[in-house]
């Protein structure tokens, strides 16, 4: 039986982190630390700029594509979540 996989409402970009932590969490429960620090450093992008938040963006992607084999189905959910969110959110600037 599939484990039923909870759906994310983000209405603030604190939401976002939480989910994004939530993500670095279950990565770490199961030693995944490469990923995990993947994901850290594509944080180091942001500076407040929109081609900072695009950086961050295009690594997330490219983290999610290079470990697709390596990541649960929970936490490919959670990760494209967070590139769609971005993706969104950017989209609308």
């Amino acid at each position: 039986m599939m484990k039923q996989i909870e759906k994310f409402k983000i209405n603030s970009w604190s939401d976002y982190w939480l989910i994004f932590d939530k993500l670095i969490n279950l990565l770490e429960a199961e030693n995944k630390d490469n990923i995990v620090l993947d994901l850290k450093d594509a944080q180091k992008y942001l500076n407040g700029l929109t081609d900072g938040w695009y950086e961050f963006k295009f690594s997330i992607e490219k983290t999610i594509n290079s470990n697709r084999q390596l990541m649960s189905a929970e936490q490919i959910q959670i990760a494209e979540f967070l590139s769609t969110t971005l993706d969104k959110s950017l989209s609308n600037r």
